[in-house]
């Protein structure tokens, strides 16, 4: 004789009662919907985080041809106007440093966007800059090209970045 006994292969329905499948399904759906939110909350920032960055790029861009502008249309020697075209460039590369200090704020050291050292060495020459046109004294028109050298150098690092 044959000793085949048919057995129905589980289902769903054989596990648990039907107050126990309904639990198991909600439990299911929810877990599935709260996937679902955290996976578009997540894309969400994460895109809020890169129009963020791109902003903050663009204003430092922005400012820096500015200041480049500014320098290149500084005469060679010491005038009426300089101290006010100084003025401007300081304007602009102290809005790039808070700029990239906001940036820092946000996103913690990988949000830095121009490297410290560059903003000490424009500082620096700046300084020197504003010291010789007061005292009428120094070579301004090499500050004014070392200057110019400097932005041009973090122009060409900002966009290598990119």
């Amino acid at each position: 004789m044959n000793n085949y006994r048919f057995r129905q292969k589980p289902t769903f329905q054989s596990y648990g009662t039907k107050t126990q499948q309904r639990l198991l399904m909600l439990a299911l759906v929810v877990l599935l919907a709260a996937t679902a939110v955290l996976g578009f909350l997540y894309i969400r920032t994460n895109v809020f985080e890169s129009k963020t960055v791109s902003q903050f790029e663009s204003k430092i861009n922005s400012n820096l041809v500015d200041a480049i502008g500014q320098v290149s249309r500084m005469a060679g020697d010491i005038r009426s106007t300089s101290p006010m075209k100084l003025g401007q460039i300081r304007q602009h590369i102290y809005a790039m440093d808070q700029i990239n200090g906001i940036s820092l704020s946000v996103r913690g050291e990988a949000g830095r966007i121009v490297p410290q050292e560059a903003f000490e060495a424009i500082y620096s020459v700046l300084e020197r800059y504003d010291l010789a046109a007061q005292t009428s004294t120094g070579n301004i028109l090499e500050l004014r090209t070392l200057l110019l050298t400097h932005l041009m150098s973090l122009q060409e690092l900002l966009n290598q970045g990119t």
